[in-house]
């Protein structure tokens, strides 16, 4: 019966819904119409017509009344249940755990250590589904990001930085950031219940991948992305990482082939903040202008989505070598280098437009 009571962790406002449904139904069987086309009146099974039909014969109206909730009722009393919800609120970090990520088995612990009440891990997850909770991926945020400042430099400086008519309309780049290993990530599979399924990986987790790369916009023109790439093989005398000349020849390169000046748009790494990099930029002057986004603002750099794409897109990979990895990285970067619209879309995840609406 799709509108019955039998469904456990149901609120009293949903149960009051499915009991006026019921009740509707019965008016209808008292007026003669009959169970199937009462079913498509009210958007139900012919089954569940029926069944209520049934009821309706043998005890009346009274008898598709809501019987209240199923099972033994909740443990926690009113008052109880506000503590809990300000208790989660203050996540699992107050309570001792080294994350804040509220697991079921956790806020069983908590119930049990807070109110002396043992609940299982089900029945928490029926519990929390009752107060309007869910299961979700968290967002993540720096604890030393400053809000305001992030907000003074989306209403001050971003105007600036895409305003026309400056040296020629320069187009606008975004650097993702450099010198990061990727390594495998886990993703989800589908598998038999109750067993873990293992994917196996032949590559020995030596040497890593660093790239660095530029999202770039200019009037008239779609999106670009230009990117370098650097492998370390853990030999001696090899570069790590990306330096300050490697980040001067991919600015020389977006410079060529965008044809114009530049307005870059990037964190405040090492690499890009060091005396070196500095007096460089000044001697570029003529070409180059650069903004520095705030710190801990990860999210209002469009190529972060880079990062975020690319992971996915190599979810347990299996590699045998490091090189293969880097024409593995270079694949899917050039995939995305005819992705406009792709490219387009990190940009708009940012909520950073490139031109006002009309």
């Amino acid at each position: 019966m799709r509108y019955s009571d039998r469904s456990g962790g149901l609120s009293a406002r949903v149960r009051k819904q499915r009991q006026e449904l019921r009740l509707r139904a019965a008016d209808m069987f008292a007026g003669g119409i009959k169970p199937p086309r009462v079913g498509r009146l009210l958007g139900v099974t012919r089954k569940s017509a029926y069944e209520w039909h049934r009821a309706w014969q043998s005890g009346g109206k009274a008898a598709l009344a809501s019987k209240g909730a199923t099972g033994n009722g909740c443990k926690l009393t009113d008052e109880q249940l506000i503590h809990l919800e300000t208790a989660l609120e203050q996540g699992a970090a107050a309570y001792g755990w080294s994350d804040q990520r509220w697991t079921a088995p956790r806020v069983a612990t908590v119930i049990a250590e807070t109110f002396h009440v043992s609940y299982t891990t089900r029945g928490v997850a029926y519990l929390l589904r009752r107060l309007g909770w869910s299961f979700q991926v968290p967002a993540h945020r720096a604890t030393r990001r400053d809000n305001a400042r992030v907000a003074e430099w989306t209403r001050r400086v971003w105007p600036a930085i895409k305003a026309p008519g400056r040296l020629g309309d320069r187009g606008w780049c975004s650097p993702t950031n450099p010198a990061r290993a990727l390594r495998p990530p886990r993703g989800r599979t589908w598998a038999r219940k109750g067993q873990t399924p293992v994917m196996k990986v032949s590559y020995g987790d030596r040497g890593r991948v660093s790239i660095a790369a530029l999202i770039c916009i200019q009037p008239g023109c779609r999106v670009r992305l230009i990117y370098r790439t650097i492998t370390y093989h853990q030999r001696r005398g090899e570069r790590k990482g990306f330096v300050a000349a490697d980040f001067k020849a991919l600015l020389h390169a977006a410079h060529a082939q965008l044809g114009g000046p530049i307005s870059l748009v990037w964190d405040s790494l090492p690499e890009h903040v060091s005396a070196q990099m500095r007096q460089w930029i000044t001697a570029q002057a003529d070409w180059l202008l650069v903004y520095r986004l705030p710190p801990y603002a990860p999210d209002l750099n469009p190529a972060e989505g880079i990062w975020s794409n690319l992971r996915i897109a190599l979810l347990n990979f299996a590699v045998r070598g490091i090189d293969e990895l880097t024409v593995l990285i270079k694949h899917r970067l050039n995939r995305m280098q005819y992705q406009p619209e792709l490219l387009t879309g990190f940009i708009a995840q940012t909520g950073l437009m490139i031109s006002d609406p009309m």
